[in-house]
């Protein structure tokens, strides 16, 4: 498709998204977080949003955890489809979004954090991405649901398969696919691949993360009222590489230091596990009023890694095997989390059709009964309100939270 009928296609999107930003569910009566950084992050994602249904853009349809950095390289926007969903179902009426998918035959048991996109698709929502990349982790339905995309809008789609083990022919195979892909990129956009643009997106994801883990070590020690949100909602974005994801997770680092002199209460520390609600959600808010909620996915080991910008194929190929859902090295990883920040208390969540967590979830409740941890497995669905009530389960919750106190 010639660049004036995608630019024409992504004009009539655009309204279509302006039209489902005007369907916006009642606000809730809680006041919004006082972190400036959350109002600057509203500011960088409705930029990315804008400047991704210009016809000019160059927009890469990405998987969670997808290395961002190869795509800025590459001169192009990353467009999470998954996380765009999620943040647009926190504020957003998408339930009619839902019934497209049903009226596709797309089956409700299958997990709503991927009939989300999908239908966000059918709802000509989206922007029409030039180039469709994914990675083959953490969810084998989210790369079936990237591989529809590709075919729906008939664009170039390339795969990258990380293994699950991690060692130097590990490193070697991925390393290889990572370069391929990169030129394959290249190639659709008929661009010269410019190692310096490489270079530069490594160098800005390395700096963003730096303030990314001055923001988490402050957290070990003192309660920090907001801080944990907020990089679950930086590493959701999945926008390292941006020179713009550099000043937002400084914003956090400065504001976090403040609220470390000013100090917080004390009060039990409950680690969340698994796919999280917005933050204004009633169970949240109720979790809140009690104790102090950290997020096991913000926390992973992946996320406080330096790049290498000698060998930045290398580094970026070890971090996808470290962000690999193995079990052995996520039960591993939550030890070490509960240990640095005095975790006292789980709550694993299930999402509606999430095979994954639901398998994990064993493993994490004998890594909880081993260390004395409170545990709670609750199920719940953060984006599809058809398929969850608060009220059905805040009993459990009340009497988990009893046995903290």
């Amino acid at each position: 498709m010639d660049r004036e009928s995608i630019a024409q296609q992504r004009a009539t999107q655009y309204e279509n998204m302006l039209h489902l930003i005007g369907r916006q569910r009642a606000p809730t009566e809680e006041a919004a977080s006082l972190l400036a950084t959350t109002r600057m992050r509203s500011i960088v994602n409705c930029y990315r949003i804008a400047e991704a249904y210009k016809g000019g853009s160059k927009v890469a349809y990405v998987s969670e955890q997808f290395p961002t950095e190869v795509v800025f390289a590459a001169g192009a926007l990353p467009w999470n489809i998954e996380s765009m969903s999620n943040m647009l179902a926190q504020s957003l009426d998408i339930d009619h979004v839902f019934r497209l998918t049903q009226e596709r035959e797309l089956s409700r048991d299958i997990c709503s954090f991927l009939r989300g996109p999908f239908g966000m698709m059918l709802a000509e929502c989206y922007p029409r991405p030039d180039v469709v990349l994914t990675n083959d982790q953490p969810c084998e339905g989210l790369l079936k649901t990237i591989f529809m995309a590709g075919k729906r809008y008939g664009t170039p789609t390339f795969a990258l398969h990380t293994p699950n083990l991690l060692d130097n022919d590990a490193l070697d195979y991925l390393v290889q696919q990572i370069e391929t892909m990169l030129t394959r990129i290249a190639e659709v956009f008929q661009a010269e691949l410019d190692s310096e643009c490489l270079r530069s997106s490594v160098r800005n994801s390395n700096r963003a993360r730096v303030y990314y883990r001055k923001a988490a070590r402050l957290l070990e020690r003192h309660a920090l009222p907001g801080v944990a949100r907020e990089l679950l909602e930086i590493f959701g974005m999945n926008y390292f590489g941006a020179p713009e994801n550099v000043e937002l997770c400084k914003s956090l680092s400065e504001e976090a230091a403040v609220l470390a002199e000013t100090g917080g209460p004390k009060r039990p520390r409950v680690m969340w596990i698994g796919q999280t609600p917005g933050d204004t959600d009633e169970l949240l808010r109720h979790l809140d009023q009690s104790v102090d909620i950290l997020y096991w996915a913000a926390l992973w080991e992946a996320n406080l890694a330096e790049l290498d910008e000698e060998q930045p194929f290398r580094s970026i190929a070890e971090r996808a095997i470290r962000y690999h859902w193995s079990a052995e090295r996520m039960e591993r990883d939550l030890d070490r989390i509960a240990d640095t920040y005095g975790i006292e208390g789980f709550i694993i969540a299930n999402t509606w059709g999430c095979r994954n967590m639901m398998a994990i979830g064993p493993g994490f409740r004998s890594l909880a009964a081993r260390k004395g941890i409170k545990h709670l497995t609750i199920s719940i669905d953060p984006v599809d309100r058809n398929n969850y009530v608060f009220t059905h389960i805040k009993n459990r919750v009340d009497a988990f939270l009893e046995t903290l106190r």
